[in-house]
């Protein structure tokens, strides 16, 4: 992989937030790693020659059944839905790999002394797909668009006071919050916080929408195909690509025998294996990203039998974390130690690793009066190691006592209808700031709390953390936050693992994202070679 800072317009200067730079340090603008020469797994040359303009691209990718398919942005749950919202619309700021923040249509982010309140400085001269400009207008459409509570994206912004939010002038935006908020700019990178155009009501593919991406929409089939076109009005650098092609497979082998069979040039989301197997294949690269992704377990901690910190700290000591990175990524990874977001700024890591010891875990069973536990845990085919990592723990459980009844489910449905529904199930969140994920997943309102963790004094804490101007008092209560969340919550995080994607080499420009990064099934900088 070639590492380099952009110099394209877009990426601006290197710059702190004031009073807010221990959230995210400096804020990168580029950095981003550009697959131009070989590949990281391969070894082998990708596409050669300079980039050149014209062509589609065919990428696969993980999504959902037709019914269940979402092309608004601020809706959008599932991988091809969000590699669709990033190359059509485009957020304040985003993710670098590394978690500090890019600037995107935004030019500067201002807090007050105490984070009560952010200016947004957007970025002159920036236009959507039909020619009209980006204004302070957009951004407070896009803020009650996306607050409203019929939209998933509601959780993101809830700290934003709307009725004290107000424009000034055509592009800046004073943001008033219900509390203070130190890292303002971290919950703006989050999945759903993608700009639209003022007055944009129903986005289903009835009416081609319009954003600031790289590529426009030019078509959509719900649960099979999109089909996008370069955005010749582009702020941030020429497009090559004349098209882009996102297919649906849900099924990882089904993704991979697309790829093979020359249906597409871009794979996203093969298994481990696969991964190896393709790193092998003198006709294509295999591209891996420079950190890991949560892979995890979670347990209900308000339903039977979870309900019992006993319990369930029996089940985090049943799994054999080394053997998990090794028999199901193939070294692509790291161990986990239960909690979310290694490194990640305000990651605790002197937390003690947490070990196999099924001897421990059957002590603990017999305490809580559960000895020979017997659960059952939903699998499906739906991302990479889903089906092996279930397997191997059912297996390693074994030695403590626990029976793990494996049900085969649909994968297309699986994140939408059973996780975090069943009392055990299957969860993996990209990566995201510790106050974007808490406030998504943990707090007793948030949206996605798939382990049912309502603890009250824990929200206060969580509360004061994303206040705390002070870097060092931030990252005290977070070590307090996550040291709880170690003792008694609900996610088995058993490693942290690199998502490799592959390519053809043919295919230059692919960058080295980590899912939930901007950089991540971008195709901005994507080009084609002739073969």
């Amino acid at each position: 992989m070639n590492n380099y800072t952009s110099d394209r317009p877009g990426f601006g200067r290197r710059t702190f937030l004031r009073g807010s730079a221990g959230a995210f340090g400096a804020v990168v603008l580029g950095g981003a790693g550009i697959m131009t020469g070989c590949g990281s797994d391969s070894g082998r040359g990708a596409a050669q020659g300079p980039p050149r303009s014209g062509g589609r691209l065919r990428t696969v990718i993980a999504g959902r059944s037709a019914s269940a398919d979402v092309l608004d942005p601020h809706q959008a749950g599932s991988s091809a839905g969000g590699a669709v919202s990033k190359n059509v619309w485009d957020k304040l700021v985003a993710y670098n790999n590394d978690l500090t923040l890019r600037y995107r249509l935004a030019e500067s982010l201002e807090p007050n002394a105490d984070g009560s309140q952010w200016r947004i400085r957007l970025r002159p001269g920036v236009v959507f797909s039909d020619g009209s400009p980006l204004t302070a207008r957009d951004v407070l459409w896009s803020f009650e668009r996306m607050l409203d509570p019929a939209k998933k994206s509601s959780g993101d912004l809830s700290a934003v006071d709307m009725s004290r939010t107000r424009a000034e002038g055509d592009l800046d935006v004073v943001v008033a919050m219900k509390t203070p908020l130190a890292d303002f700019g971290s919950v703006l990178a989050g999945w759903y916080c993608y700009i639209v155009k003022d007055g944009t009501g129903v986005i289903d593919g009835s009416v081609l929408p319009v954003g600031t991406g790289p590529f426009a929409l030019q078509r959509w089939s719900p649960g099979d195909r999109t089909l996008l076109r370069r955005n010749e009005r582009y702020w941030d650098g020429a497009v090559l690509l004349d098209e882009v092609e996102i297919i649906q497979i849900a099924e990882t082998e089904a993704r991979v025998n697309a790829f093979l069979s020359g249906e597409a040039d871009v794979v996203h989301e093969i298994s481990y294996l696969q991964a190896r197997n393709l790193a092998g294949d003198p006709d294509t690269t295999v591209v891996v990203p420079p950190a890991g992704l949560m892979g995890a377990f979670q347990m209900r901690v308000d339903i039977p039998p979870f309900d019992d910190a006993r319990v369930r700290q029996a089940m985090r000591l049943a799994v054999d974390r080394q053997a998990m990175v090794d028999a199901v990524y193939y070294g692509y990874a790291e161990i986990g130690n239960d909690v979310y977001g290694k490194g990640a700024p305000f990651y605790h890591d002197g937390l003690p690793q947490r070990s196999y010891d099924p001897q421990r875990a059957r002590e603990l069973l017999r305490a809580a009066g559960k000895e020979n536990l017997t659960v059952t845990l939903p699998t499906a085919d739906g991302t990479p190691g889903m089906l092996e990592s279930a397997t191997l723990f059912a297996e390693q459980a074994k030695a403590a006592g626990i029976t793990i009844q494996l049900e085969s489910v649909p994968a297309d449905t699986y994140f939408s209808q059973v996780s975090g529904k069943a009392p055990l199930s299957h969860i993996g969140w990209w990566n995201y700031s510790l106050d974007y994920f808490y406030g998504q997943t943990m707090t007793s309102d948030s949206p996605s709390n798939g382990t049912g963790w309502r603890r009250p004094g824990w929200d206060a804490k969580f509360a004061a953390a994303r206040a705390a101007m002070d870097p060092a008092r931030r990252a005290a209560l977070y070590r307090e936050l996550q040291q709880e969340l170690w003792d008694e919550g609900g996610y088995i995080l058993h490693s942290f693992a690199k998502r490799p994607d592959a390519a053809k080499n043919h295919v230059g420009g692919v960058r080295d994202g980590v899912p939930g990064t901007d950089d991540w099934a971008n195709y901005a900088t994507t080009w084609l070679a002739e073969h």
